[in-house]
């Protein structure tokens, strides 16, 4: 009677966070008519506390008050949806067995685990994982990791569980597909790399984060480079200190979209009458702020930081400038470099506001770089669509010894230093590839939850099935 009560209070707590789940989720896309996906999943899953603003429920024409509703967030569901399953399991399933069965089960319990491990921290996997087999087969593969840990595992829930042992095994790949996806959101980064033929590129691109860079350029055999990194720019009002320039930056605002450039000439009077005096591009461009984009539709938010230079020394300006995104190559597919030139005390400041770069290194600390020898983009005959993109590269680590002449392709992406490099897009007139890189430790957990969960339930099922034909005879 006490486990038949335990059942239904845990199935009605599971009934209300499923149902704040879907309210969440629907609230969350209801938003992304007014801001981007990154913000929203910030705001409404990747957190605890949601704050959901009251005006999405609503007509965007009606004048609703800008107020937010306190919502528990993706993060605190997903939690209490894990508590509440261990809470079950513990309840429910307990250990029916003593003496050596249970010390064998134990051990096969520790083996599971670590072959579980060996499966996520990708033990006897090349480093290097070229793409030249068959996407089918490397799926293949990976399900076949997953069914071995799942099997060790289950075998341990027979000798611990018994009978119920493939109803253990169901919930645990359940919860650890819940745990695994709260990892994936804390630990996934993506990035990009764009590379023109011929070209060896040592960097990514972090799309999510910005920062200012002065390169100082005037020495001809290096450049030093200082970057104020985005937060210290979101701080509007602010005067910045950067150790290594001899000068001060105001940070005058931060803009979260801006409009693509375009010429003072074409704007109105009036609008120009409140336009700042900048100098470099905006002097002659007009740079402005405008409401964040959901990203549907291929659409991007374009970031604008407007700022303000002071001579260290006298305190005096050295000019305001507005430094967008847009004049970043990488942002616009190489079609526009548009580098700031400032000059002071005889130094020149190559300037860009860009993505925050990280530069590439395996996991032994040794950077690598990739070369693009050559860019392929094939079309359906007679029409524009895409058919397939490859990129023949050239991967170089001299410290870890690898040189790699590799190919990646649609659904066909490279693997290496905890990367995974997929092809993403292309510069027009296919002069180059754009490459998405993805770090994620975690990306084989749903290959294993998937089969410890198919594992369990086929268990059951055969089990159950067993059980049905015997009392039929």
């Amino acid at each position: 009677m006490k486990r038949l009560v335990n059942f239904f209070l845990s199935l009605k707590l599971t009934v209300v966070l499923l149902s704040l789940s879907m309210v969440l989720i629907f609230a969350g896309t209801l938003a992304q008519v007014d801001q981007g996906i990154w913000t929203v999943m910030d705001q409404y899953f990747r957190c605890f506390l949601a704050e959901i603003d009251l005006h999405v429920f609503f007509p965007r024409s009606m004048n609703i008050p800008n107020l937010w509703i306190p919502f528990p967030g993706g993060f605190l569901i997903g939690w209490l949806l894990v508590i509440n399953l261990i809470t079950v399991h513990w309840a429910s399933f307990k250990v029916q067995t003593n003496g050596g069965r249970r010390i064998a089960g134990l051990v096969f319990m520790g083996l599971g685990v670590i072959v579980t491990l060996g499966v996520i921290l990708g033990w006897g996997v090349a480093p290097v994982a070229a793409t030249d087999s068959d996407a089918f087969w490397r799926v293949f593969l990976r399900l076949g990791r997953g069914t071995l840990a799942a099997v060790v595992l289950y075998i341990a829930c027979v000798l611990l569980y018994r009978k119920r042992a493939g109803m253990v095994l169901l919930h645990g790949g359940i919860l650890f597909l819940l745990v695994g996806e709260f990892a994936t959101a804390l630990c996934a980064v993506e990035a990009t790399m764009t590379i023109r033929e011929g070209e060896t590129v040592n960097f990514i691109d972090h799309s999510q984060k910005m920062e200012l860079a002065f390169i100082e350029t005037s020495h001809p055999d290096f450049d030093t480079t200082t970057v104020i990194p985005q937060r210290d720019l979101m701080k509007k009002g602010t005067t910045l200190h950067p150790a290594g320039l001899p000068f001060d930056i105001k940070i005058h605002r931060y803009m979260i979209n801006s409009n693509r450039p375009q010429p003072k000439e074409g704007i109105p009077e009036h609008i120009l009458a409140r336009y700042p005096q900048y100098e470099g591009y905006g002097s002659r461009l007009y740079v402005a702020e405008q409401s964040e984009v959901s990203g549907i539709k291929g659409l991007r938010n374009a970031p604008s930081v407007d700022v303000e230079l002071f001579d260290r020394t006298t305190g005096t300006s050295l000019g305001r400038y507005i430094l967008s995104l847009w004049f970043y190559p990488n942002f616009v597919n190489r079609t526009w470099d548009m580098p700031t030139q400032i000059t002071v005390d005889g130094k020149t400041y190559t300037t860009y506001f860009r993505f925050h770069r990280e530069y590439l290194k395996s996991p032994s600390g040794n950077p690598f770089s990739v070369t693009l020898h050559d860019f392929v983009h094939e079309k359906y005959e007679g029409t524009q669509m895409p058919k397939d993109f490859a990129s023949q590269i050239h991967l170089v680590n001299e410290g870890d010894n690898v040189d790699r002449e590799l190919r990646i392709w649609m659904n066909n992406p490279l693997r290496y230093a905890r990367r995974t490099f997929y092809q993403s897009g292309y510069l027009p007139d296919d002069s180059g590839t754009v490459l998405q890189v993805v770090r994620n430790d975690s990306w084989m957990i749903p290959y294993l939850s998937c089969m410890i969960v198919f594992v369990g339930m086929a268990a059951q099922f055969i089990q159950s099935l067993g059980r049905y034909i015997r009392r039929g005879v």
